[in-house]
């Protein structure tokens, strides 16, 4: 069954294909999981041009790798987070120290050891944050329907 994204017929040759790319512990799991994807993409580029990153005729012309710098570069455009600082990791440290022992003796590791793991983690979790966040607010926009 073909998914629609604001009118715009996601196929199930397509969903198919992307299927690959979506191991799961089941068949209607992968579909959906690539469904989603698909869904998320189309989302994403439909955007790029609204924010006129691109051409609506541009995009039509572009390969996969070009679409995926299209929707880099919107996602730059739009998620903005401030940097893991000396005071954000330092609090994070105090709070988790059970999660900086050393494996062998049990001691505390050190802040100055963990402090680029920490803001590396500290990054990585505000982005994921902020792009599901956006994410959801493209989807309550949108009209998908089949899925």
């Amino acid at each position: 069954m073909p998914v629609f994204v604001n009118n715009y017929e996601i196929t199930d040759d397509q969903v198919h294909s992307e299927m690959k790319n979506h191991p799961a512990a089941s068949l209607n799991e992968a579909r959906g999981e690539a469904a989603r994807a698909l869904i998320i993409r189309k989302l994403l580029l439909d955007e790029a041009v609204e924010r006129e990153i691109i051409s609506k005729d541009e995009l039509e012309e572009l390969d996969n790798e070009k679409e995926e710098n299209v929707i880099e570069t919107l996602l730059e455009d739009v998620i903005q987070l401030p940097d893991a600082d000396e005071i954000v990791c330092r609090r994070y440290y105090e709070m988790h120290q059970s999660r900086f022992k050393d494996h062998k003796t049990g001691d505390v590791l050190p802040f100055n050891m963990v402090r680029e793991h920490i803001r590396v983690f500290i990054e990585d979790k505000s982005h994921q944050a902020a792009f599901t966040a956006y994410m959801d607010s493209l989807m309550d926009k949108a009209k998908i329907v089949g899925i």
